[in-house]
């Protein structure tokens, strides 16, 4: 499967934690009978809400891009599994169980509260690191200068599911290897997530950041591209 889409993993992740944290927002309780009697509509939007909810449940969907493949399709069914759920397909345009959907957004909901620090909440133990031993490691051939050097990033923003990408690696997934393109995608993307966070605050507005961030480093490369084809 093409992954162009990668970057809602991070971007279209926006809308995602949204609703992840209206979901939050809400007390947990058990499924109603009601629930249990329909089913939801599966769209793109859905899809990548559940990419995003297995992702926090360490099932790895592969990139939140909305598309239900099989990598996704295998994380919805381990969750199913592990849920005591029956299996049910995942497919854009056709019906998911509105069991599945309340009982992962319940689980993915704790998962996100069960890491977040409460107040006065002492910090937990480190454990004593062995006494290094020392070691006279070979010399390593010196890396080709960094053109980007310049340009600041903070590698967890590029983190998706269980998987960690280098900026480099997600611009040649997610937009053919081109700055231009990624930096005009980003910004609409961004200005639309702006919006919708604007009204709810709290941890949106973090998730807002993040994206900011990745606009800024993509923003600062194609200024040195753009510099470095000037002079030539």
């Amino acid at each position: 499967m093409r992954r162009r889409d990668l970057v809602a993993g991070l971007l279209g992740g926006i809308a995602v934690a949204l609703a992840m944290l209206m979901s939050i927002s809400a007390p947990f309780h058990a499924v109603s009978v009601a629930a249990e009697a329909r089913d939801v509509e599966v769209n793109a939007a859905l899809i990548r809400e559940i990419q995003f909810m297995l992702s926090r449940l360490g099932i790895d969907p592969g990139p939140i891009d909305g598309i239900a493949g099989q990598q996704t399709l295998r994380a919805v069914g381990k969750f199913q599994a592990q849920s005591g759920l029956p299996a049910g397909d995942l497919v854009s345009g056709g019906k998911i169980s509105a069991v599945f959907l309340e009982r992962l957004r319940s689980e993915a909901s704790r998962a996100i509260l069960g890491r977040e620090k409460r107040p006065g909440e002492a910090p937990e133990p480190q454990a004593a690191s062995p006494s290094p031993v020392a070691v006279t490691p070979p010399q390593p051939t010196a890396p080709a200068p960094d053109p980007f050097a310049a340009c600041t990033f903070n590698p967890g923003d590029f983190r998706i599911g269980a998987t960690e990408y280098t900026p480099d690696k997600f611009l040649q997934v997610g937009f053919d290897g081109s700055t231009a393109r990624a930096v005009a995608s980003l910004t609409t993307r961004l200005d639309e997530a702006r919006q919708i966070a604007g009204s709810i605050g709290g941890s949106a507005l973090g998730e807002v950041q993040r994206q900011a961030r990745i606009l800024a480093y993509f923003s600062c490369r194609l200024k040195i591209e753009q510099g470095s084809d000037a002079k030539k």
